[in-house]
């Protein structure tokens, strides 16, 4: 049952805020009230407020006080002053303090119901993230993947099921949807929970190590082998071997990848006894796995293999009603990785981050947020700690990578569109891009993960696409 939204009703007029706590509580909130702003204090001591609804001019300590106090001792609680001497200039000085919203007097208790409703919406807005807070800080779950869409209602209880199997998991969808934390939520809600998560990202090892990285090699085994060392199979047995970017893996080495799935041990480089395993394989990929056997690039009996349950992630422009609640976890938790408070994010801004259309998915929302966060220095982030053209179109750009509208672009803007444009030339092959940009494919890769740059979804090599998270 949801919880009545809680009203502390702080006015010097006896009359006035018999009205009000009449009015309240006949719309269905839980009332209180106060007759100045040291006996509010007293109160919300004994029992917590979601909104105090407080007068300005008040003998002794003032609304504008209150505000400052409440605001100290309080800061989860939102108020809203009422002030019969009020002013455009007092509104904006109000706000910028930190009150939630401003009402002058005279008003209709509907205008104070109507702020209070939109309050009542954030406070429960508020309480389910910090639900999935609470929930990010035990083990991982299939509530961490954030959203109450249809579409991601449907993805938890798939990964719940696939949890209670041990059968193997191919996790779909474009880059930057949550498969690793959907993997993760596999592993935490199974039977296997309190053994090894594995995590690989075969994009990212070099082929000519991906065997001795993946299958281990003992002792002498090659130039350089000075230790046995165990491959990532090993390592994640009894627990969950997690393979990202899985139509990555070497075409000469899927064969023996296959052999360990099938017949649980693995014969490490150099090693003449295979090692038996005890494990749970989860796959990833944004490439189309089907059209790659088609086209002679990944295994058909592999590919049977990884795929026995099957869970598609749905990319964020198809689930915009889950943006609002995923933006505040999100603010959550890079407040808490940063030791910096979060005072919340504008209904303004959060209808901005609903328009977008998310080609980076939550990776691209997540790196928004950080910048708008560090941005909003104290205070809770408005459209305009966005980057610009958020919600809307980007700004056009000449073909020399300036913006068409005589703008000027930030090194950072520059460097994204340059990186997108290169990409874009060589059908998203990322060796080729890195030569041209002069880097290596590790400093693309990065590239293409802060800046959130997706490319099409496709098979074959030109499908040469980032790594999920």
């Amino acid at each position: 049952m949801t919880r009545a939204l809680a009203v502390l009703v702080v006015e010097d007029d006896a009359r006035l805020r018999e009205i009000l706590v009449r009015h309240l509580e006949r719309m269905g909130y839980a009332v209180r009230d106060a007759p100045g702003a040291s006996r509010a204090l007293q109160l919300l001591e004994e029992a917590a407020a979601d909104v105090v609804l407080s007068d300005v001019r008040m003998p002794g300590i003032d609304g504008r006080t209150l505000l400052q106090l409440v605001r100290e001792r309080f800061p989860a609680t939102k108020v809203v002053l009422m002030t019969a001497f009020g002013s455009v200039d007092d509104a904006v000085e109000a706000m910028r303090a930190g009150a939630y919203s401003y009402v002058t007097k005279p008003f209709r208790v509907e205008e104070v119901a109507a702020v209070l409703r939109n309050a009542a919406r954030e406070v429960a807005l508020g309480r389910e993230v910090e639900g999935l807070r609470r929930a990010a800080r035990g083990r991982f779950s299939a509530d961490r993947l954030v959203g109450r869409s249809a579409a991601m209602q449907r993805v938890r209880a798939q990964l719940l099921e696939a949890a209670r199997v041990g059968s193997t998991v191919l996790l779909t969808g474009r880059s930057g949807t949550g498969k690793e934390m959907a993997a993760r939520a596999i592993h935490g809600e199974g039977p296997r929970a309190g053994g090894p998560f594995v995590p690989v990202n075969c994009a990212a090892i070099p082929e000519q190590l991906f065997e001795s990285a993946m299958f281990g090699h003992v002792k002498g085994a090659f130039t350089g082998a000075h230790e046995s060392r165990q491959g990532f199979l090993e390592r994640s047995s009894g627990g969950t071997l997690f393979l990202d970017e899985v139509g990555e893996i070497p075409l000469s080495l899927q064969p023996k990848l296959l052999r360990a799935l099938q017949e649980g041990e693995v014969l490490p480089v150099g090693a003449t006894r295979p090692v038996t395993l005890d494990l749970r394989v989860v796959a990833a990929t944004n490439r189309a796995l089907p059209a790659m056997v088609k086209e002679g690039a990944f295994r058909e009996d592999l590919y049977y293999r990884l795929d026995v349950l099957h869970v598609e992630l749905p990319s964020l422009c198809d689930r915009p009603d889950d943006v609002p609640v995923l933006a505040e976890h999100l603010l959550l938790e890079l407040a808490d990785e940063q030791g910096a408070a979060s005072l919340g994010i504008t209904a303004r801004a959060l209808e901005a981050l609903s328009r977008h259309r998310w080609p980076g998915n939550v990776r691209e929302l997540r790196n928004v947020l950080e910048r708008a966060l560090l941005s909003s220095s104290g205070r809770a982030i408005d459209v305009g700690d966005l980057p610009p053209g958020l919600g809307g179109q980007a700004r056009p750009l000449d073909p020399g990578g300036a913006p068409a509208d005589g703008g000027l672009m930030t090194l950072e803007e520059l460097e994204r569109a340059h990186v997108e444009k290169v990409l874009a030339a060589v059908a998203w092959n990322r060796s080729a891009a890195a030569r041209i940009l002069g880097i290596d494919r590790r400093t693309l890769f990065t590239k293409i993960q802060r800046y959130g740059l997706v490319g099409p979804l496709r098979a074959g090599p030109a499908a040469d696409l980032e790594e999920d998270a």
